[in-house]
């Protein structure tokens, strides 16, 4: 990276916390995420969380075509897609819902968000099962490296519900997967932009990277950590990200034991969820190495520093 990339704002939200999270919500916003599927909700209650911490909210304001989304969802619409497909069968032509149908694509999350917010620059939803969040927040900060935008939000989430878990009880994706409900985002900002606006900075990203296949594991973490201009003895803490990393690795590369904190079971919210479990622990301005590690292959890291950049 040319530069670090400065966090100014989390926010995060549970299944369980939603109707909490959507009571704080500006008129507007709220209104907007009653009419929408669960995984929209729960990245607009996060993002409205992250934004407010950012000092960044606004639902009435000229959109921002410097500020953009970028989103990562390990199952994206499937709820949506399953509710729809229920209907359809048991009620045919006359019960496929056109509102279902425009939430049954997985980047409807981000453009509610886009909408809601009035930010109107680059918007991206990946998909890289439960190292999406991490690799989401990789992405936006190439984009802020790149000059893209001065500011993106970005993290990772994932629904839950009945169907779904149908669907990874009967084997779906191997491994005994269990998800629950959340959303993690980030507000991040180029240095800059932050200093500028006299923000306060909570941490910085200074090394990302991105990869598939478990032999990929080792090379896409020396990758974020020579982005970084880290050597493994220099680390600090490795937080979970998402998933499970194969046993040797962190050994073999010389890495402290992986963290794990409570969230890990939440697929693609585990990984800013990690981002920020590594800002309430590390000390600051050590380099912290948060891992995700699907077993459908993807991986992403990402090194982290509490506080600003050295």
């Amino acid at each position: 990276m040319n530069t670090a990339i400065a966090i100014t704002g989390t926010g995060s939200t549970t299944a369980s916390g939603l109707d909490a999270a959507l009571d704080a919500l500006p008129p507007p916003v709220r209104a907007r995420a009653l009419r929408v599927e669960a995984i929209s909700q729960l990245v607009l209650a996060a993002a409205g969380a992250a934004l407010a911490d950012a000092d960044l909210a606004s639902a009435d304001a000229p959109p921002r075509l410097d500020v953009g989304v970028v989103l990562g969802t390990g199952v994206g619409c499937f709820l949506t897609n399953a509710t729809f497909q229920r209907r359809f069968a048991s009620g045919g032509v006359a019960a496929a819902s056109p509102r279902l149908f425009a939430a049954t694509v997985s980047n409807a999350a981000a453009g509610e968000l886009g909408i809601a917010w009035r930010l109107g620059g680059p918007t991206v939803t990946l998909s890289a099962g439960a190292a999406s969040g991490l690799a989401a927040i990789g992405h936006a900060a190439a984009l802020l490296d790149a000059g893209e935008a001065v500011a993106m939000v970005a993290g990772g989430m994932d629904a839950a519900g009945t169907a779904l878990d149908t669907w990874l009880a009967d084997g779906g994706l191997p491994g005994g997967i269990e998800i629950a409900g959340a959303a993690g985002v980030l507000v991040l900002e180029t240095m800059e932009a932050a200093s500028a606006r006299g923000r306060r900075v909570l941490g910085t990203i200074t090394g990302h990277a991105t990869g598939f296949s478990a032999r990929g594991v080792v090379a896409t973490i020396g990758r974020a950590l020579a982005a970084a201009d880290v050597v493994p003895r220099d680390v600090a803490l490795v937080v979970s990200g998402g998933g499970t990393l194969p046993a040797d690795v962190l050994g073999s590369l010389g890495l402290p034991e992986m963290s794990t904190h409570d969230a890990a079971n939440t697929f693609a919210a585990a990984g800013p969820l990690g981002v920020m479990a590594a800002l309430a622990k590390a000390p600051i301005d050590a380099p912290v190495l948060v891992v995700g590690c699907c077993p459908s292959g993807h991986v992403a890291a990402l090194v982290v520093r509490r506080g600003g950049a050295s």
